[in-house]
């Protein structure tokens, strides 16, 4: 069923000094360097409630931030570097002083018309990684439920020219996160984990009427400070044999297993026959009649159905469902994406077993955005309106991944689905993003449902005046506690420009906690001021 490749962990670093000297070497050229040094000066006025019979906790806070982005981009390297430093100083004896850096590195490197890639990542910054403290804890009023944390990642792609007939792919990951303790304890401790990853895929490029085959592999470790390490592996594969004129018999066999040396490890095997119907240029439909074989405790044999399908009736819009089943009982994927110039929308569900600390971002990446430098945040930038969107001299593309509500060493079965829609023509720029997941934790009993509305809008009234206004809305259940919180953001502001170095802006932010246990209700208004100087 194909090979699963496992990276040893003391050769990576040796590999990534090999790769990196053979693709300089092969794609050295010359690129376009740029430094934007930049100084933020914020000045706060807020106030804060807990529960609801406490007083109103008011104070103030200046902000002092300078930020330098260096870009670079060339034909075969693009390579992105933002340091902050934010210094908050407070009129109040309640909070300290303090000085907090936030590092985002993101490079990478291609050759040979991207047939190799290989990209290198690192960021530090400070986050809640525990729900139940508040979801929109920032450094201002809420530093002491942040931890600080690290992440770097390393990840090198090798596949076969697109024109090729039989296509192959081989992915390389490695990732490692290295979460604080907050001031208030979130019971989580100090934890420092990692994940090395493999994938390999060979086949058939298209299925047409002819002979069509395709197997895929897949391996996982997730190495964790407390337990076991958790281990997945997974491989399929798929062969039509032409019947009649779009009409194909196909055969399936599927592997899968998910270790942690508890009693949740299990082992799920499947092998299923069937008829699958092709139209267009990709598109198909096929149902399989399958026998499984499933390991955990003890064995179960038993028959199902499952389905396949992928429709993509233009090079813009496609939707891919897949009804089967794994080991804990029927299962689910949907992936699709629909693309017009000024519109788009992008739809996913799927259901995996992970360690939930933010290192496999499979589910939460929302794709590549246009952005003015290498410190901006995901309202600040756009969607390229087409596929060969040139950019703009300062204009660099970012991949924004959605940040997980919880960072934990715990393994979780997540099934979990996201819903995003953006729009930018003109002067207006929406953005609405719709999630909802459900985390078992499978070793305990605990079960979380999170369900999440964000809704994004700028308007440029002017060249030079830009109000933008943010709603986002979280309603989080844990079944251990019996707590439901529902928490809502409410933000506004009014951008002024006053020359090509320097902008103004006002903004206004208002947070609400809703809890069935009154202790953890929550409040609170802030009003601020802010002046950005680009040298």
């Amino acid at each position: 069923m194909g090979t699963i490749m496992v990276v040893p962990k003391y050769r990576i670093s040796t590999l990534s000094l090999l790769i990196t000297f053979g693709l300089v070497s092969a794609s050295a050229t010359a690129g376009d360097w740029q430094l934007k040094p930049s100084l933020l000066l914020d000045t706060y006025a807020y106030q804060l409630k807990k529960e609801s019979n406490d007083a109103w906790d008011k104070g103030a806070a200046a902000v002092l931030t300078p930020d330098i982005a260096l870009l670079y981009d060339s034909k075969n390297l693009v390579s992105i570097f933002g340091w902050q430093q934010k210094n908050i100083f407070y009129d109040d004896k309640q909070r300290t002083d303090k000085s907090l850096d936030y590092i985002n590195f993101d490079t990478r490197l291609s050759a040979w018309d991207k047939r190799v890639v290989w990209s290198v990542s690192a960021n530090k910054d400070y986050r809640v990684r525990n729900s139940q403290r508040g979801i929109f804890a920032d450094e201002i009023t809420g530093y002491a439920d942040l931890s600080k944390t690290q992440n770097l990642r390393t990840s090198l792609l090798l596949r076969s020219a697109p024109h090729k007939e039989i296509q192959s792919s081989l992915s390389l990951t490695a990732s490692q996160v290295n979460s604080k303790a907050p001031e208030n304890d979130d019971v989580l401790g100090n934890f420092d984990n990692e994940l090395y990853a493999a994938s390999f895929s060979l086949g058939k490029r298209q299925r047409t009427n002819e002979f069509y085959w395709l197997i895929n592999s897949a391996y996982s470790q997730s190495v964790r400070d407390i337990g076991t390490s958790l281990t997945s592996k997974n491989a399929d594969v798929i062969v039509g044999v032409p019947m009649f004129h779009n009409l194909a018999w196909v055969n399936r066999a599927r592997f899968e297993t998910n270790d942690i040396a508890t009693n949740y490890t299990n082992e799920f095997r499947s092998v299923g026959t069937g008829l699958e119907y092709r139209f267009g240029k990709v598109s198909y439909i096929n149902a399989t009649y399958n026998r499984y074989s499933q390991q955990q405790l003890e064995e179960t044999n038993d028959n199902y159905w499952a389905l396949d399908m992928l429709i993509a009736p233009t090079r813009r819009s496609s939707i891919q469902v897949i009804l089967d089943r794994r080991y804990y009982g029927r299962s689910v994927e949907v992936s699709g994406s629909y693309r017009l110039q000024h519109l788009s929308a992008k739809l996913s569900y799927n259901e995996r077993v992970t360690v939930n600390n933010g290192l496999d971002r499979q589910f939460t990446d929302l794709g590549l955005f246009v952005c003015s430098g290498a410190s901006s945040s995901i309202t600040g930038c756009f969607l390229p309106p087409t596929a060969n969107y040139q950019l703009a001299p300062g204009e660099v593309l970012q991949n924004f991944v959605r940040t997980d509500v919880e960072i934990t060493e715990n393994v979780v079965l997540r099934k979990g689905g996201s819903f995003n829609l953006a729009y930018d023509k003109d002067r207006l720029a929406l953005s609405l993003n719709i999630v909802r997941s459900e985390d078992e934790y499978v070793e305990s009993s605990r079960l979380n449902k999170t369900k999440a509305v964000s809704f994004n809008g700028k308007w440029r009234l002017s060249p030079l005046i830009t109000f933008s206004a943010a709603v986002n809305v979280y309603e989080l259940e844990y079944s251990l506690e019996q707590r439901t919180d529902k928490n809502i953001q409410l933000t506004a502001g009014t951008e002024v420009k006053l020359n090509d170095h320097s902008d103004v802006s006002l903004n206004v932010r208002r947070v609400k906690r809703s809890s069935n246990q009154t202790q953890f209700d929550l409040q609170e208004n802030r009003v601020w001021l802010s002046y950005d100087y680009r040298f």
